[in-house]
C-alpha cells in the first residue's frame, strides 16, 4: 500500500496527531502494489473522533492525478461507480481542504499488507503490516517510487484491529499472550519523525506549489 500525505507548510496534521487531538483529520492520496495501466488511486480524508474512524474516498486514475490537481475538474476526473455513489462529492470536499489550507504533499508511506476477515463478525479485520517505508516531500507523479525511501521498524510487523462496535473480547486475550498491548499509531508521524521531517519545512513543501492552483474553483465548497 502507498499513501500520499498531504499537509501545510507548518505539518499542521502531524502535530495535531503528536498532540493528541482528538478531532483532527488527514489527507491523503492512496494506491495499491505496484503501478499498471489505469490502476485507481482514491483521494482520501481520515477523520477521526475519539475513537471513531471515518473515511471519505474518490477514485481517480494515475494518469489523471497529476492533471486533477492542477484544474481541481472533479467531474471531468474523478471515477464514480456502484462502490464510491458519493465520490464527486467526497472529491469537492477533499479540495476544499486542500484550497483552505493551502495542503502539500509532504510524506509518502509503503508498506506491504496482508488482511484477514472475521469468519463470525463481518465488521472484524486484523491486518499485518511490514517492510513499512518512507519519503519526505514527493512530487505527486512519484507515489509508485521505492527510490530513497527509508525504512521504520524493519524486520517487525505492525498489527491493527478494526471494528465497528467493541474490540473482540478473545481477540484481546490472545493480543495479550504475546505482550502486544493496545495503542494509536500514525504511519505517516512514524516515518516522518524518522526522516527528522517534523519541523517546519516551508522551502521544500512550497516548491511543490506548482502541482496545486492557487484559486480553488467554484465548486469546492463541501466541508
Amino acid at each position: 500500500m502507498r499513501s500520499l500525505y498531504l499537509d501545510t507548510a507548518s505539518l499542521r496534521y502531524y502535530h495535531e496527531k503528536k498532540a493528541g487531538i482528538q478531532v483532527r483529520r488527514k489527507l491523503r492520496v492512496r494506491g495499491y502494489n505496484y503501478h499498471k495501466a489505469g490502476d485507481w488511486l482514491f483521494l482520501e480524508i481520515k477523520r477521526k473522533v475519539g475513537g471513531k474512524i471515518r473515511k471519505n474516498r474518490a477514485p481517480v486514475s494515475f494518469e489523471n492525478l497529476t492533471s486533477l490537481f492542477a484544474t481541481g475538474d472533479v467531474d471531468r476526473y474523478i471515477q464514480t461507480s456502484d462502490h464510491y455513489p458519493h465520490a464527486h462529492d467526497d472529491a469537492h470536499r477533499f479540495f476544499y481542504h486542500v484550497y483552505r489550507y493551502n495542503l502539500r504533499p509532504t510524506h509518502l508511506t509503503v508498506y506491504e499488507r496482508e488482511a484477514f476477515l472475521g469468519r463470525f463478525d463481518a465488521t472484524l479485520r486484523v491486518t499485518f503490516d511490514r517492510n513499512l517505508r518512507g519519503g519526505s516531500y514527493p512530487s505527486l507523479g512519484e507515489i509508485y517510487q521505492e527510490a530513497g525511501l527509508r525504512e521504520v521498524f524493519p524486520g517487525h510487523f505492525i498489527i491493527e484491529v478494526k471494528y465497528n462496535t467493541r474490540f473482540p473480547a478473545w481477540l484481546k486475550t490472545v493480543l495479550g499472550r504475546y505482550g502486544l498491548r493496545n495503542e494509536a499509531l500514525s504511519k505517516y508521524c512514524l516515518c516522518a519523525t524518522v526522516h527528522k521531517k517534523h519541523r517546519d519545512d516551508k522551502v521544500t513543501v512550497m516548491a511543490n506549489a506548482s502541482q496545486l492552483p492557487t484559486t480553488p474553483p467554484q465548486a469546492a465548497t463541501h466541508v
